[in-house]
């Protein structure tokens, strides 16, 4: 126990240090916006292209890959279902049980607690639902938000996202490097991405840290929301690593360990962007869920590292 939290303490001191700024106001959220913009464009997706080049694919894996994005999408489904017996009527709700936030949480905290030679399997685990939050879950947002012109905005997203060019890079150059000769040019470029890459856990956990706060009201609806997709989330990844993880597959421990951290992440913060922005009822409802689940879902993600094995 006391290894697994030390190995994810300085993630932890960087979001405690990212929440003591805002108490002093050290930033204004100008600057945390341009923050992000810079994790998002550049830091993040150079580690995207890490995780992506050094993933191990198989084609068996590609179950795994199919059955995490099918599982996203039973997840929106089920909320749909049990939205009314919940006695929630916000059309957020089922959107926020499908879809992980890996890129600005599960990564950080897959890092810390297990370290970077095991990117590639926090990749290939990560994959379906990337595809489901691109393809699937914008596709939603964008038709909620009533936008006339859905299809060529999710279009434009595809093409102009960097994480989603990151990846595309990643896994061409994954399939192309066994044909390479990495000679000094490549050896230089290597050297770059993984600098800019560096960067990506310390800004993010900071300008989380600096972006937590809750409103009272409307504080049980949010705690309603994350109890119930914690154990959605839960009874499924479970089900995933018994059955097809370690039983079909027979991958390497790892795996299991990575499904674990995905699964018990928030909703995506890709949400909060692009759902309507001029409804505050549930602009407050979202917002106020995203950040009290960061906060459960970095308690969680260490409980479950100490126990699960």
């Amino acid at each position: 126990m006391l290894e697994t939290l030390l190995s994810v303490f300085p993630v932890l001191l960087l979001f405690l240090v990212g929440f003591s700024l805002q108490k002093i106001s050290f930033f204004s959220f100008r600057s945390i916006g341009e923050m992000k913009k810079l994790v998002s464009n550049l830091a993040l997706p150079a580690l995207m292209f890490q995780a992506f080049v050094s993933i191990e694919v198989e084609a068996k894996y590609l179950i795994l890959v199919v059955l995490v994005f099918v599982t996203c999408a039973i997840m929106v489904f089920l909320g749909r279902l049990i939205a009314k017996p919940a006695k929630i009527d916000s059309p957020y709700f089922s959107l926020m049980m499908g879809g992980f936030e890996m890129g600005m949480l599960g990564y950080a905290l897959f890092l810390g607690l297990y370290g970077e030679q095991h990117l590639g399997k926090i990749a290939l685990v990560d994959l379906g639902q990337v595809v489901f939050v691109f393809f699937v879950l914008m596709a939603l947002l964008i038709r909620e938000r009533g936008d006339s012109g859905s299809a060529s905005a999710l279009l434009k997203q595809f093409v102009t996202s960097p994480v989603l060019l990151a990846i595309l890079a990643g896994l061409i150059a994954s399939g192309l490097k066994q044909y390479v000769e990495v000679g000094p040019f490549l050896a230089s470029l290597g050297e770059f991405i993984d600098m800019l890459s560096r960067l990506t856990v310390p800004l993010i956990a900071i300008t989380i840290g600096y972006g937590i706060s809750f409103q009272k009201e409307g504080l049980a609806l949010s705690l309603k929301t994350i109890i119930v997709r914690k154990l959605m989330a839960l009874v499924f990844v479970i089900l995933l690593n018994t059955l097809i993880v370690d039983k079909l597959l027979g991958m390497a421990p790892m795996y299991r360990y990575a499904m674990m951290v995905m699964f018990l992440t928030p909703p995506p913060f890709v949400i909060s962007i692009f759902m309507k922005q001029d409804d505050k009822k549930n602009m407050d409802y979202v917002s106020n869920t995203l950040s009290l689940d960061t906060v459960v879902s970095v308690l969680v993600i260490i409980i479950a590292a100490v126990f699960y094995v």
